[in-house]
């Protein structure tokens, strides 16, 4: 009997077997990490997973401290290098990006760009890893923590007014995209925290006005030449900062005078009265409601301050 032998295309290759990683190491290095840092200046990099969720972050500094050592480095594959860094984070952990960066470039483990995610990405990313890890208890608490934390986000990407928001120490917490055009507009100029930080906590720059109607309070900022409305920023019965409502200088509402002028006509007892309450508000907000601090720089007793607080109707 002839025994037919296969034909060439019927035979298989035997299975390969690959030690490393398939992905190719040339196609990305580690130094490439840097340039994306660089180029598109960012404090930090989300790292995703296949599925799109968020595996951590790599951080500037941390990729510099490892880039000091080459050689070792080059010893690494990039999915090697960039597993390593890449640290676990916590919503609260993001806040102080968030802060200050409107938009993060999002990268694989092999340091492919994956797109661009945006600060609320990027925080809901970081919230789908926590429930995943969390008892149901757990993540009901951490809701109620955080919900005031959410409506604010929602407030920043969705209010027609420019909004600034500073915390008790009157550090930047966000500020929203309208707040970035009109800062552009009237300065020219990229967005400096720092700057913009100093001018706001500084009463030489800040002139306020009154309507005398509803005795509301505005402000005006000289090195930035906008009004605002300042609304303490509340949590349950605990002030967390203020939020800063802002606008051009030539929509401010007409019926606004200086608060010096509204009481032109006013008699000495209601002028006293009024400049009274005026001092006690701002030493409360300038002392970020610490009553011992009040009686400190006023030079008065807590049990007079308190007095006064309820003569006054003063809510903070």
């Amino acid at each position: 009997m002839e025994v037919q032998k296969p034909d060439e295309k019927d035979i298989k290759e035997p299975l390969k077997e690959f030690n490393d990683n398939p992905y190719d190491p040339g196609k990305t290095k580690p130094e490439d990490i840097m340039r994306i840092f660089f180029v598109n200046n960012v404090p930090i990099i989300p790292v995703s997973s296949k599925s799109g969720l968020l595996v951590g972050i790599l951080r500037k500094e941390d990729l510099v401290s490892e880039l000091s050592d080459i050689e070792r480095v080059r010893q690494q594959n990039t999915d090697q290098f960039i597993s390593k860094l890449t640290r676990k984070v916590t919503l609260d952990d993001l806040l102080p990006y968030v802060a200050k960066t409107k938009e993060f470039t999002v990268i694989n483990i092999f340091g492919e760009v994956q797109g661009r995610w945006s600060r609320l990405d990027l925080l809901e990313a970081a919230e789908k890893n926590s429930k995943r890890k969390l008892s149901e208890t757990e993540i009901e608490k951490q809701r109620e923590e955080q919900v005031l934390e959410w409506i604010i986000y929602l407030i920043l990407e969705h209010i027609p007014r420019a909004l600034y928001a500073l915390n008790q120490n009157g550090k930047t917490i966000f500020f929203n995209s309208n707040f970035e055009e009109l800062y552009l507009q009237v300065m020219k100029a990229e967005i400096d925290i720092d700057f913009i930080e100093k001018s706001l906590n500084n009463p030489d720059k800040n002139d306020f006005f009154y309507r005398h109607k509803n005795e509301e309070m505005y402000f005006y900022n000289k090195d930035m030449d906008f009004y605002y409305e300042k609304v303490p920023l509340m949590n349950k019965d605990e002030k967390l900062g203020f939020l800063i409502f802002c606008d051009k200088l030539n929509a401010m509402p007409s019926s606004l005078v200086p608060a010096d002028d509204s009481l032109k006509d006013k008699p000495l007892q209601e002028k006293l009265e009024f400049l009274e309450r005026m001092i006690l508000v701002e030493t409360l907000n300038d002392c970020n409601c610490d009553h011992s601090e009040v009686c400190r720089k006023l030079n008065i007793s807590k049990q007079f301050l308190l007095k006064k607080i309820k003569k006054y109707d003063i809510n903070y």
